[in-house]
Order: C-alpha cells, then structure tokens, then sequence
C-alpha cells in the first residue's frame, strides 16, 4: 500500500499520517491468466507423471529402485516423452519404459494425444462455420495447441460415423403424429439451384417429440421423401398408432404420406394457410390484417366456434380479396385433421413449426458459411445442431450431449 505523506514547507521534519491510503496500479489480467495457466499446467502435469509412474509400478512388479523383489515381471528401462493436448495447452510428459514390455496407461486410454474435451471445442468450431485448417490453427493456438487441418477432417469422419448410426437406430412405433416439412439451402456441387433438406419430427402420445430422420433431397418429388418415410418405417415406426401427419400443402410430401402410410390423415400447416393470405392479397396491409384475424380463428380451442369464426372471416373479407379468400377456403378442411388430437397435442400437430425451428438455427449458421459444400455437409451440420441441444431447443435429445463420445487420435 502507498501512504499520504504532508510535507510542511521549511519545516525540520515531516510527519508520515496513514489514515489516507491509496491502492497500488492494478495487475494485468493478461499476467494473471498467464500465471494461473502456467501453475495448473505444472500441477496436472506432475499429477499425470504420478499416476503414470504408479501404473509403471504395478505392470512391473516391483516399485521404483527395489532389488529382490519375489514375483518381479519386468525391469525400469528410463523414460519417454510424450505430448498431451489439453484445454489449458500442451504438456510434455515423461513416461515411464520397461525392458522388455509395452506399458499401456490408463491416462493416455482415456485422453491419448488429446482430451477429448479438446477435439470437441475443435470440431464444434468447424461445424459452427470455420474451415478445417481455421479451426486447427485459431482455436488450437488460442488454447496452446498444435493442430492441423488434416486432424480437424479426421474428426469430421468420426462424425459422419455417429450420423450413419443415427441414420439407421431402431425406433420404436409410438408416434401419434408426425410433422414432416423441407427448407431449400445452397449447395455448391450443385450448382445454383437450391436443394431441400427434409426433416421428420414424431410427436408421442405424452407430448414429447424426437427427431425421427433428415436428409438432403434433390427435390421435393414423392420419391425421394417417400424414400425416407420408408427408412423411418423399416426401422420400426409402423403407424400403428399413427393419426395424422402435418405437411405445408405441398403435393409431392401428401403423395409420399399416402404411398407409405396410407391410412394416415393429412393435417394441412395452419401457419402455412394463413401466411398465404398475405401473399395473394391485392393489398398487402389489408393482407397483414387479414393474418390476423384468421390466426385469432384458428386458435379458438372449440372447434365448432373455430369453423363458425372463418366462416364469418371469409364472408367479411370476400369481396375485397376475392382471390385470396377463393384459395384460402381450398381444402380449409384439411386444417381441421389435427383437432381429433387431445388439447396438448393438437397445437403441436397443427402447423409445421416443430420443423421450423430446426430450420431457423440452420438459417442463422447459412449467413455464417454461405453455401455448402455437399448434401452430406448440410445433414452433418444438423445432426451436430440435433447432438447439441444447447443451440438449439431441440426435442428428443438431452442437454449437450457431446459431439464425440470417445478420442479420436490413439497413443
């Protein structure tokens, strides 16, 4: 601490009065970082190079420098250095050898050439946007690591793994609807035109929903979609309990809906309905308020005051948005399929909005990248939204569950 001092001009002496204190020029943060890395650095560093040496000294046999030990299985023959990867940077590590075998470790089991905790941050960087050779040497060097790209990429491939075992999990047949929609992304293998990623979403009977299976379509045509219902079938959800699957009115998902669950009725998106009386309004603030008022509609929960509602909508607005109110009363009926749903369920059934807020998140990252790379790039970046709940409130899956469940680089 530093002290007022009061100096009397001319005077003898001077007096030194502490009852004023002023602090001293705060420490760099930077500094105090440094310091706190460094210190835990040698602490887990020591406490590695402990664990390491008692492992040494159970394969063995006998502890360190003991001579005639009964039941000895191997000889000290110095050590090795090896390098682990960690959050807080690089260590280097002394290993233990024996004379004649190879001793294992339970530390590098677990960790090996890096925490797992390291390839995580690694891999999220890059399916957050970054490239492979951006997120190696940023993020790596941010955390005192050396990485290259050719590391990130091999990552990446143990992430394609886990989406073909997400691909292919059974499922179990106790969806009671099934919300199914596409949203057009770009992709640079082909060209200008944009493809369709289609997500289908289950929803359960006690309201909890899961993501049932994605993939990137080169159009919306029955085919390609009828082909991923059937994955989604094959693995085991039959529709025997199966009471209505939620689309946007397009015709190609109904075709595919009734070519593989033929039983099923068709909920047309509310949301989808009443948007589009916007879009066919002559005039486009008469349309906003036409929104409006069709949407305080639907949400009425009695269905029969529901009906009576847009009845009295269309008549009101007939006139003066002939077109828009003629497309609008077409198939209105297949608006009402998800109210033979109990309350809880009926809102969630309604429109495609389930979908709608995985496409979102997907939006936001596109500003990010641009367009990508491949259909296999854009399922990836969604699997990884779907593992990482904590992005996204995703159904069907726990809080950050992590994107790697085990190291990828062996010792």
């Amino acid at each position: 601490m530093t002290y007022e001092v009061s100096v009397i001009e001319n005077a003898d002496r001077f007096e030194v009065y502490n009852d004023k204190t002023f602090d001293q020029k705060r420490t760099d943060p930077y500094q105090i970082e440094t310091h706190i890395k460094n210190k835990l650095r040698y602490q887990l560093k020591e406490m590695l190079e402990e664990i390491a040496e008692t492992e040494a000294d159970q394969q063995i046999g006998a502890l360190r420098y003991k001579r005639g030990v009964i039941g000895r299985e191997d000889y000290r023959n110095g050590y090795r250095s090896r390098s682990l990867g960690t959050s807080i940077g690089t260590l280097e590590l002394k290993i233990p050898r024996a004379r004649h075998k190879n001793l294992s470790f339970s530390v590098f089991e677990k960790y090996k050439r890096r925490w797992r905790e390291v390839d995580q941050i690694l891999l999220e960087a890059h399916i957050g946007g970054l490239s492979c050779r951006d997120a190696g040497e940023r993020i790596a060097r941010l955390m005192g690591c050396a990485v290259s790209g050719t590391t990130v990429a091999g990552l990446k491939k143990t992430l394609i793994e886990k989406l073909r075992d997400f691909k292919n999990e059974p499922l179990k047949d106790e969806y009671v609807a099934i919300v199914l929609d596409g949203m057009f992304v770009r992709i640079k293998q082909c060209g200008k035109a944009k493809r369709p990623l289609i997500a289908v979403i289950g929803i359960k009977a006690n309201g909890d929903e899961e993501i049932l299976g994605m993939k990137t379509c080169y159009s919306e045509n029955s085919v390609e979609v009828e082909g991923l219902l059937r994955n989604i079938k094959e693995r085991g959800v039959r529709g025997v309990n199966l009471d209505v699957v939620t689309i946007d009115g397009d015709k190609g998902l109904e075709s595919a809906v009734y070519a593989v669950y033929g039983n099923v009725r068709i909920q047309d998106c509310t949301f989808h309905k009443i948007n589009r009386l916007h879009q066919n309004a002559v005039r486009k603030k008469r349309g906003r308020i036409m929104m409006k008022e069709a949407a305080k509609a639907f949400d009425n929960d009695d269905v029969r005051k529901q009906k009576q509602e847009l009845s009295r909508f269309c008549d009101k607005w007939r006139e003066k948005e002939s077109r828009a109110i003629k497309l609008f009363e077409k198939r209105l009926y297949r608006c009402f399929e998800a109210n033979s749903l109990p309350k809880r369920l009926k809102r969630k059934a309604s429109t495609t909005g389930r979908c709608e807020g995985l496409f979102q998140q997907l939006r936001k990252r596109i500003k990010q990248i641009g367009a990508f790379e491949s259909p296999l790039s854009v399922e990836l970046y969604v699997y990884a939204i779907i593992c990482q709940k904590k992005w996204l409130n995703i159904p069907g899956r726990s809080i950050g569950d992590p994107l790697l469940s085990e190291s990828t680089h062996s010792y």
